[in-house]
């Protein structure tokens, strides 16, 4: 099944838009360089109580129903204990262009780490809610160069409590090129295009925290612009 999906590209001459019929959605998982920052995002939801994961190889690969992938700025869930956390997302044209924004795997923690039929429920969790991408894209080749210098951050709303909730550099992460690549040999291949979420990193404050309002961004210095 697929669906249409439009973005808005922002590129040096201006803004244009991006149609395209998104046939596949992955979270991926253990994509960040330094093992103990991944450990360190692993340890604050583990303190929820999700079994250890284990891969022998990375990236986990979380296959996401097409439907559950939304643009919007609104998106309902079922339990007080849903959380996002921002991440980069990379989108497959389906003919090798690149494109690169910000979203956020919106996970449903009781779910996550409830126990049916003997199974963790992770796949389950990420179904339920909705994964967000920012609607607004920008092209992996205009910002390949300073790549290293773009920055992802998100802040969570409840109430009167503003919280600074994540920050952190791309490069901690593998890059956009490389998260594609890592899932050639490792699902079925399908024409067209695909979404790829690339996981996340620890809260600055070590714990999941909860709000009705999730804030996230993709910050280029060099171009002087923001998602």
């Amino acid at each position: 099944m697929s669906r249409p999906f439009t973005f808005q590209v922002v590129e040096p001459g201006g803004t244009r838009p991006l149609q395209l019929d998104v046939v596949r959605v992955y979270n991926l998982g253990f994509t960040i360089r330094d093992p103990e920052k991944m450990q360190a995002h692993l340890d604050e939801i583990y303190k929820h109580g999700l079994s250890e994961l284990k891969i022998d190889r990375p990236p986990i690969i979380f296959p996401i129903s097409v439907w559950a992938t939304i643009t919007d700025d609104e998106a309902t869930v079922q339990y007080e204990k849903t959380s996002g956390e921002v991440e980069i997302v990379t989108i497959d044209d389906g003919s090798g262009e690149l494109y690169v924004t910000v979203g956020s795997d919106v996970t449903e923690r009781e779910l996550e780490t409830s126990n049916l039929a003997g199974q963790r429920n992770v796949r389950w969790s990420k179904q339920v809610a909705p994964n967000v991408v920012a609607p607004t894209v920008w092209r992996w080749q205009d910002v390949a160069a300073h790549w290293d210098e773009v920055t992802i951050h998100s802040t969570i709303i409840d109430g009167d409590r503003t919280v600074e909730y994540q920050r952190a550099g791309v490069d901690e992460f593998w890059t956009p090129p490389e998260m594609r690549a890592s899932i050639d040999d490792r699902v079925t291949p399908v024409a067209g295009a695909k979404i790829l979420f690339s996981g996340t990193v620890v809260s600055l404050a070590g714990e999941l925290c909860f709000g009705r309002t999730f804030i996230m961004s993709l910050r280029d210095p060099v171009l002087g612009r923001t998602i």
